[in-house]
Parts: structure tokens; C-alpha cells; sequence
């Protein structure tokens, strides 16, 4: 048997597919006959109870972490902030909450009589002596001595 080589060339050029007369012309009036009558609305979204309870306990739980991760920290007060605040300020800030001056003096009476310990008041500062000693002018106290 020998192999022929397959040419193109050497098929028929005739057009094997046939379409009906006016075929393309009643296509559309043919499809709209055969749909028409049959229509249904399926609804995209079916709701239920347990759906819509489910997204709203969702939406709570992630309003809930995001206040919670998104919240800002309040981070202390420095160590210098008060340092820098004059007098006068502090006592017009306690004219401005209306404070007697009774009320302040109750408020050193009270304090009297508590009894603290010069070490125990060191050790709550968490001050070494030596940074004690290095803001003690010491030409002032050899003065009063």
C-alpha cells in the first residue's frame, strides 16, 4: 500500500450545508414564541432568618475587633511633663475648680497624718542617690548650714 499525500486542492469546492428559506428571518419570531409563556423571576438572593442573623452577628464581631485593634493607646505621662508647668498655672487651674482654700488645707491635714519614711518615699520615686545628688545644688546647702 502506498501512502497518498493529502491535498486540499484536490477536494470538491462545493457547499455541502443547506439552510432553509427565510430561515434567519424567522429565527427570532420562532425563539420569542417558544419563550414566551415560560418566564419565571428566580430570585438572586433568597433571604432567611438564619442568614440575616448570621450577617448581623458577623458585622457586630467585626466592628467589635476593629474598636479593639483600631482603638489608640493612651500612654503615660512623661516623667518631665509636670516639671515644666509654673506655678501660677497650677493655682489658676485650682481657682477654675473652684477649690477653697479649706479644701486644699483638708487635703494637707489628711496627708499629715499619714506617716511614710524618707527611704520609702526614695524607693517609690525609683531614684537613685546619685540622681539626687546631681540635682541638689550643693553651694545652696552648705549656705543654710
Amino acid at each position: 500500500m502506498k501512502k497518498e499525500n493529502f491535498n486540499l486542492d484536490n477536494l470538491p469546492k462545493e457547499n455541502i450545508f443547506k439552510i432553509p428559506e427565510n430561515y434567519f428571518h424567522d429565527l427570532p419570531m420562532q425563539i420569542q414564541a417558544q419563550t414566551s409563556g415560560h418566564s419565571r423571576v428566580v430570585p438572586i438572593i433568597s433571604w432567611s432568618k438564619r442568614s440575616t442573623w448570621g450577617s448581623v452577628a458577623a458585622c457586630i464581631a467585626i466592628a467589635i475587633l476593629g474598636y479593639f485593634t483600631l482603638m489608640p493607646e493612651q500612654s503615660s505621662l512623661g516623667s518631665e511633663s509636670l516639671a515644666d508647668v509654673r506655678n501660677q498655672e497650677i493655682i489658676n487651674y485650682l481657682i477654675q475648680q473652684n477649690l477653697t482654700q479649706g479644701d486644699i488645707a483638708e487635703q494637707f491635714n489628711i496627708n499629715k497624718n499619714i506617716e511614710i519614711k524618707d527611704s520609702e518615699l526614695i524607693e517609690n520615686l525609683k531614684v537613685s542617690e546619685k540622681d539626687i545628688l546631681q540635682s541638689v545644688d550643693l553651694e545652696d546647702i552648705g549656705e543654710e548650714i
